[in-house]
């Protein structure tokens, strides 16, 4: 109860004292609010794009393997060279995986080869440079993308190779002003194509393939003016794996299956990379990791000088109030008393400065979402960090001057 109604008086002096000093106590914050903010600010964003990410990938699920030309290269020690000469993933090589893959292991199989300079032209306009994904197999039940209207290929389209296509939202836009596309013809390349479907709008998700101003056609009717494994042409074969089943044995048949096909010894390395979506979350651990020390770094900097502010500050105030001290004291108040009190002061100017930062951050993300398709996620761990480290900052600032009040001799205070 005594130690309760300390802290309770040292609140109500600090609070009259911070009312009697409107601004000075706001200048003094200042720095607390713009070095928390660069913290909060930085760790939202990392946690906003890390989330933005996870959540594109793991729509796919964690069983997603590609069999592609190139392994996926995170760091510095990317030896790009080694891969150069290697074949790309074919259309006969995802026929053999497909048929000969143990189906105990393997969901759905899919294929996809992408290129770009497609024409695409409607009655209404025309667009060149278009980029391409030409698909096989289960592509649209594994990679799971919404559409906006209309449908996928059927098993007739995909297999003869028929003249359809689905548009990316904004390439549909364009070409159609607008306008309904599905039903609507437009000529790809030259050949007479009908739409069958518009993907949902995608934004500037991050994370995931960017299929907004794609064109999405059948493999085998792509095949009349681009072919895998000839240059400008990039092709991957893309497996689901069984839930259960775990993705060691996953790699294992795949393989087996594609060092088969390819007629390699056993001494010889694979000519395939087997890329894995949990390759993506690894690297994401280290990656935001990497950023998030860096923003306490900047952040540090910025508290640092905020600190100092703060220290300066309660110095300035023990000496403007010394008389008051000595009057505290001469009535009986103890060290405890007058040390609470002015550190409770340092610590409270932190944290006023840390939830204007939070503020600030909450407010610019909240118009970022607006603005923009980028979703900001905010963590309450993240608000508590930053407030837990205004506490430290005001505790370290102010108890220098905080011993200094409480050491005063109450008589030579008095005559100050």
């Amino acid at each position: 109860m005594k130690i309760g109604k300390v802290i309770t008086e040292s609140i109500h002096l600090t609070l009259n004292a911070l009312q009697a000093n409107k601004l000075r106590s706001l200048l003094s914050v200042l720095g607390i609010t713009i070095g928390i903010s660069c913290i909060v600010a930085i760790f939202t964003a990392t946690h906003s794009l890390e989330q933005n990410i996870r959540t594109n990938v793991d729509k796919l699920g964690d069983k997603i393997i590609y069999i592609q030309k190139w392994p996926w290269g995170f760091g510095g020690n990317y030896q790009w060279w080694d891969y150069l000469n290697r074949p790309e993933a074919s259309i006969r090589e995802y026929q053999r995986v497909n048929k000969e893959s143990d189906p105990m292991l393997v969901k759905d199989v899919a294929y996809f080869f992408e290129f770009g300079n497609t024409k695409v032209k409607s009655n209404l306009q025309e667009v060149t440079g278009v980029k391409t994904t030409a698909v096989l197999g289960d592509f649209f039940k594994i990679n799971q993308w919404e559409l906006h209207s209309g449908r996928t290929f059927n098993l007739f389209e995909m297999n003869k190779g028929k003249n359809t296509c689905i548009l990316g939202y904004n390439l549909a836009l364009n070409l159609f002003m607008g306008q309904n596309p599905i039903g609507k013809n437009v000529k790809v390349n030259g050949y007479n194509t009908t739409v069958i479907g518009l993907l949902a709008q995608q934004g500037s998700a991050i994370g995931g393939p960017q299929y907004d101003n794609k064109i999405i056609l059948p493999g085998f009717f792509a095949n009349k003016f681009a072919k895998p494994n000839t240059r400008g042409v990039s092709s991957a074969i893309v497996v689901n794996g069984q839930k259960e089943v775990e993705l060691k044995l996953l790699d294992y048949e795949i393989k087996r299956i594609m060092r088969s096909l390819r007629k390699l010894r056993p001494k010889d390395k694979d000519d395939f990379a087997i890329n894995k979506l949990t390759m993506v979350s690894d690297s994401l651990n280290q990656t935001f990791g990497m950023i998030d020390i860096a923003a306490l770094l900047i952040g540090g900097f910025s508290l640092l000088v905020g600190g100092f502010g703060i220290a300066n500050i309660m110095f300035v105030s023990v000496k403007e109030r010394t008389s008051i001290i000595g009057l505290q004291k001469a009535l009986g108040a103890k060290r405890s008393f007058i040390l609470t009190q002015f550190l409770f002061e340092a610590v409270l100017l932190c944290i006023i400065g840390a939830i204007l930062g939070i503020v600030i951050v909450a407010g610019a993300g909240a118009a970022a979402s607006y603005f923009t398709s980028f979703k900001i996620y905010y963590s309450t761990n993240i608000f508590i960090t930053g407030i837990s480290i205004a506490v430290f900052i005001g505790l370290i600032a102010g108890i220098a001057p905080a011993l200094q009040a409480s050491k005063m001799d109450p008589v030579v205070a008095l005559r100050k």
